[in-house]
This record gives C-alpha cells, structure tokens and sequence, in this order.
C-alpha cells in the first residue's frame, strides 16, 4: 500500500488528534498495523497490534481489537486502517 496523506490532509505526520496512541503505536515491534473507527477529531476507538508473525496477521489483528472497542462503545463508523507497518494509510472520509 502506498503512503497517503492522514486525516487532516497533512503529509508525513499522524493526526493531530492521536499523537499519544501513535507515540504507543510506533513503540510496537515491527509487522505492526493500527485501525480506527469514528473520527479522530471526535468519537472514536483504535486498535493496533505489532509484533505479529506477518503483516497481514498485524492489520488483521488491529481491525479485531478496534472492532471490540467499536462494539463496546456501539460506534456506527467501521474500523479502518490507519497505519500498516511503516506508512500512514487512512483516507480522509
């Protein structure tokens, strides 16, 4: 996948509105993903996951926690990618 501008249309960096999830994020070993669901300049949930056997077991694994989280909090919005190893992947609705 290739690297797309973050939520709030700025290049290279995470949201303005999740730097500390993406500081704890980042920590994680590699084969690492995070998912978001709702809107990080409001409501919204995050799942990651990092140290996984694969990237794909990573993003997997990111959308199962997030999805939890969405559940319990009965979000309407899906969980989405947000990062997927090194690259910031989150289309701005």
């Amino acid at each position: 996948m290739a690297a797309l501008a973050c939520a709030d249309g700025r290049a290279g960096g995470p949201h303005r509105g999740i730097e500390q999830l993406w500081r704890d994020f980042t920590a994680l070993p590699r084969e690492r993903a995070l998912a978001i669901a709702g809107d990080p300049d409001g409501l919204w949930v995050a799942g990651a996951a990092g140290g996984e056997p694969s990237q794909e077991a990573a993003e997997a694994r990111a959308l199962e926690v997030c999805a939890g989280k969405r559940a319990t909090r009965r979000l309407q919005m899906p969980c989405r990618l947000y990062s997927t190893g090194e690259e910031i992947v989150w289309r701005a609705w």
